[in-house]
């Protein structure tokens, strides 16, 4: 390796979340070293686990010198991962991977052609799929995405992505790999993200509202492992918790420090009661939550008087099936849930399915 080598910066940082992966790792890893663009690096973070995720990426790391790996205390989230490979990323670009999931061949060579089309960008988003197993059609299999086929081919504000996104009617996907990140932009504005299970929520509208350069790619690119015992998979006291302490107070802040034009107050405010909704009362993915987690979640949201205020504030945004559970949501703050289990069981739920079949 000459002195040009060492100084060289190339266009990609992959960073990868390697914590308790170990029968999909190799997998994800070779994903990446099989990318047919070649000039990046690679930074896998792991958590202290009990398996041989360590062992499996320091093997990789000793047969391709563009893998690097780090390791780091048991956190319960992937936010440390990818802060780790913000702070040290060489490439001028970073891109997530989850240790569980993995990458098409093409990827960073479309990516980097997309680039050179628009030049520099803060945020390049894309598709993605996502799966139960390895025996899919990747091409045909339902595409994961907030955009459209005509915001492709375009450069537009995070602002104006933020409408764009809003099309799909509340519906937002917060998935950190969904996009490709300048570096720098992530670093001059301190975007790391929070702790805690859903840390995507929390940072992608944060990053999205900073990002004066985006565009979008209307390809699939990174195949989302969905596994049984995924944490987000269903709700859990935890997931909720989350919700309440970290999640919604880091939004309400984003909202409420800055001046945000009422039609993203708008889209916001739909996408992020949505979540709450879903996590509390959604008859499948909140079955496994009692009602002493609902009951503790939301006393522990608007245990701060300020947080109450926020949250009646923006509701005034919302649809109105969002407004018209406002005061079910109250109640059952109070422990009497049952009018909001009817209200979303019976008729909320049946709702929007009947909307997205027609």
């Amino acid at each position: 390796m000459n002195e040009n080598d060492l100084n060289h910066t190339p266009l990609f940082t992959v960073a990868l979340a390697g914590y308790q992966t170990e029968p999909y790792l190799q997998k994800a890893l070779d994903s990446i070293a099989n990318q047919t663009f070649r000039d990046f690096e690679v930074i896998c973070y792991v958590e202290e686990c009990t398996d041989r995720s360590l062992e499996i990426c320091r093997a990789m790391a000793e047969r391709d010198s563009r893998f690097k790996v780090a390791t780091g205390p048991k956190s319960g989230s992937g936010g440390p991962s990818r802060n780790y490979g913000m702070d040290h990323a060489s490439g001028e670009y970073i891109v997530f991977v989850d240790g569980d999931d993995w990458i098409l061949d093409n990827m960073l060579e479309k990516l980097a052609q997309k680039l050179a089309q628009t030049g520099p960008l803060d945020i390049l988003a894309f598709a993605c799929v996502i799966t139960q197993n390895e025996n899919f059609d990747p091409v045909n299999a339902p595409k994961h995405t907030n955009f459209s086929v005509q915001d492709s081919g375009i450069v537009f504000s995070g602002p104006d992505a933020i409408r764009r996104s809003g099309r799909n009617g509340g519906r937002f996907f917060a998935y950190s790999i969904l996009n490709v990140y300048r570096t720098a932009f992530l670093q001059e504005n301190h975007l790391h993200q929070p702790k805690g299970i859903l840390e995507d929520y929390a940072w992608m509208p944060r990053v999205w509202y900073q990002a004066k350069r985006m565009a979008y790619l209307d390809e699939v690119f990174y195949v989302y492992r969905r596994r049984a015992d995924s944490l987000t998979t269903e709700a859990s006291a935890r997931v909720v918790y989350n919700i309440a302490e970290i999640v919604l107070p880091s939004l309400f802040d984003l909202a409420f420090e800055n001046t945000v034009p009422e039609d993203i107050l708008r889209i916001w405010s739909n996408q992020w009661f949505s979540m709450l909704y879903w996590f509390l009362f959604h008859p499948v993915s909140s079955r496994k939550i009692t009602d002493k987690d609902r009951r503790n979640a939301l006393n522990a949201l608007f245990a701060e008087k300020s947080n109450k205020e926020r949250f009646m504030h923006l509701i005034q945004y919302a649809s109105r099936p969002k407004r018209f559970a406002c005061p079910l949501i109250l109640l059952s703050a109070k422990g009497i849930q049952f009018p909001a289990k009817v209200f979303f069981r019976k008729f909320y739920y049946p709702m929007i399915e009947r909307k997205n079949r027609s």
